[in-house]
């Protein structure tokens, strides 16, 4: 949940979503689960772990890297997707 949590907080932050444009989660489970967040992507920017976390933020990416096996991204033609796989508890 917090991997997730964190996924979709950044991209409602920093995706300049309008209001009639959605963020879409997508979980998947194939031997990992699969946290995967599409945007809009029009902020152009792109996610990365940040130099310098402030008071107000800077630490969601860092929390996903510590707890997920994988992270990444993508630049797609429907916009900016940022996933997480995690292992299944056994």
């Amino acid at each position: 949940m917090l991997v997730a949590s964190e996924l979709v907080t950044n991209a409602v932050r920093h995706s300049l979503c309008a209001e009639d444009e959605f963020v879409s989660v997508r979980i998947t489970r194939d031997g990992w689960f699969r946290i995967a967040v599409l945007d809009p992507g029009a902020s152009g920017q792109r996610a990365e772990i940040a130099d310098r976390p402030t008071e107000l933020g800077g630490l969601g990416l860092k929390v996903v890297e510590q707890l997920a096996a994988t992270w990444g991204t993508e630049r797609r033609d429907d916009g900016y997707r940022v996933w997480a796989e995690l292992e299944v508890p056994g």
